[in-house]
């Protein structure tokens, strides 16, 4: 049996401001010029269909089709319409006024239907697992007009070429969110990013274009976006263009299930490392003497300051690194327990210095970021091979050799899969003298490589003897000539076996690390920093 709905039975609904419109089996065809104005909710169980229109008007109105259609739908509401389950429109969405949630449920756009009216404050907003599907059998442009809040951010589809199997879709969600992904250094990025899905599409060209907004739409400057793609484990940013002029970003051949965003290009490098000071060979760990209670680490980046600004100049870096204080704390594993600080130095493949950072290091020999785990992120950096140098307030430098090494970083996985190992590369992979190498039982390890220790005035060389030496930096300059002096937790230079004190005598004492572990007892002995000019 078939249902008629005509125009003058429509208003018993418009008086009613809590009706609701329910169809439970049968057809339902509402003639050309007729409408029905819903106030309540509308839950149907069969297709709505005819040229005229349901009108949703009321406020907490909500809509469910069970799967079934409705021909023509238009919202004209100063609020928003609630997906209450998946919805299909067969014919047209128009908005006058209002947007809809689709919260967890799908709202779906059958091939032949447009949608119209949409704009500011006026779209369809992906506030939940919900997506925005636009059912296709060619290829063709599409737009999937999204937004959130007052902020209309549409995902326009161009596709061509291509083979549609029956159901196949376009789909869209615009997530209010900075990307969880974002790496911690990035500074000019948008508040939103698009997610792009697409299903039952096979052997099509699939382009995407989003549009952003400055207000509301981003943090820092619109100068500093690039567009980037996040496949579900790394990021890509191959052709992907930015128009600022119309705040459109270009996404060529975008792959399915991936994120469309835009911030600051970037390169994450991950090295490992570990310093002879703080080395314990009986468990491949170093100490983490410093960050034991009371934390003598400093929460802001040292080498910015005295006394060590003056042998470690940043370079392309004027942001501070700081870190919170519940870096610092006993980790879950307690081999990512932070060290100390340590300062980065990222070379092209003629040695030409490109950028700095600094950074921490884990017991482990991880170098992270300053949130204590994520890969370190040189930001505004083009993918490419580069050289990457690490140095320490007391002790050598030790980078790798550029004739045998370069690391090819870019946008990349968040969880460090580019990485290179000093600990054990070999002789040819690093600039010589600038290890140290030691035989004792290690958990993993026959021998490991250590920055030499001993640096006590943070220059280019360890010496017990001559001009500049670090005995003398140690008993002269820091103990005033006073070899009974101690000084007790502090964060210090001349504290070379980094056990939170500098002492010349007695047990544990700074000067007889640097002779007899530093230098093999030997006091003639120089050891040169070697790491990229």
């Amino acid at each position: 049996m078939k249902t008629k709905l005509f125009f003058l039975l429509f208003i018993s609904f418009v008086s009613n401001a809590n009706a609701q419109l329910i169809v439970n089996g049968g057809s339902v065809i509402i003639q050309s010029n007729a409408a029905i104005s819903v106030q309540g909710s509308v839950t149907t169980n069969a297709d709505i269909t005819g040229a005229g229109k349901i009108i949703l008007v009321g406020n907490s109105t909500s809509i469910n089709t069970n799967g079934f259609s409705i021909a023509n739908l238009e919202i004209n509401t100063t609020g928003s319409i609630n997906l209450s389950g998946n919805t299909r429109v067969s014919n047209n969405i128009n908005f006058t006024a209002g947007k809809i949630l689709v919260n967890n449920f799908n709202l779906n756009v059958a091939p032949l239907a447009s949608i119209t009216g949409f704009g500011s404050s006026k779209f369809i907003e992906t506030n939940g697992t919900g997506q925005l599907r636009k059912e296709v059998t060619v290829a063709g442009n599409y737009t999937l007009p999204l937004g959130v809040g007052s902020l209309y951010m549409p995902l326009d589809y161009i596709v061509s070429g291509g083979s549609y199997a029956s159901g196949a879709y376009l789909s869209g969600m615009l997530l209010n969110a900075t990307h969880p992904n974002k790496p911690l250094r990035a500074e000019d990025y948008l508040n939103q990013y698009w997610r792009s899905n697409y299903n039952g599409i096979t052997g099509a060209t699939i382009n995407a274009t989003t549009n952003y907004l400055e207000v509301g739409g981003l943090t820092g400057l619109e100068v500093g976006l690039n567009g980037l793609v996040w496949d579900g484990s790394n990021w890509g940013n191959a052709l992907n263009t930015i128009n600022t002029a119309t705040n459109a970003i270009t996404y060529p051949n975008v792959i399915n299930n991936t994120d469309l965003y835009a911030m600051n290009k970037f390169v994450l490098a991950k090295a490992k490392v570990f310093l002879q000071g703080a080395y314990n060979s009986s468990t491949g760990l170093m100490s983490d003497n410093l960050r034991n209670a009371p934390s003598l680490i400093p929460l802001s980046d040292p080498y910015r300051v005295a006394p060590y600004s003056t042998n470690f100049a940043h370079f392309n870096n004027a942001t501070i690194e700081t870190i919170a204080s519940s870096v610092l704390n006993t980790q879950a594993n307690s081999n990512d327990n932070i060290v100390d600080w340590v300062f980065l130095e990222l070379r092209n493949t003629t040695n030409q210095l490109i950028q700095t950072r600094s950074a921490l290091l884990q017991r482990d020999g991880d170098i992270v970021d300053t949130d204590g785990i994520n890969a370190v992120c040189f930001k505004d950096i083009n993918p490419a091979n580069y050289i990457l140098t690490v140095r320490h307030r007391n002790h050598l430098g030790m980078g790798a050799e550029q004739t045998t090494y370069s690391k090819s970083l870019g946008l990349n996985n968040p969880a460090l899969s580019n990485s290179f190992d000093f600990s054990s590369a070999t002789d040819a992979e690093i600039f010589g003298s600038a290890t140290a190498y030691t035989t004792a039982n290690h958990p993993t390890l026959t021998s490991v490589n250590l920055l030499w220790g001993g640096n006590a005035n943070s220059n280019s060389t360890v010496r017990f003897s001559g001009l500049q030496n670090d005995k003398d930096f140690i008993l002269v300059t820091t103990l005033s000539n006073s070899p009974s002096l101690l000084l007790n937790n502090v964060y210090h230079q001349a504290d070379i076996n980094m056990n939170r004190n500098v002492r010349y005598a007695g047990l544990q004492n700074d000067k007889d690390f640097l002779l007899v572990t530093v230098l093999n007892s030997e006091a003639s002995v120089v050891r040169t920093q070697a790491i990229p000019n």
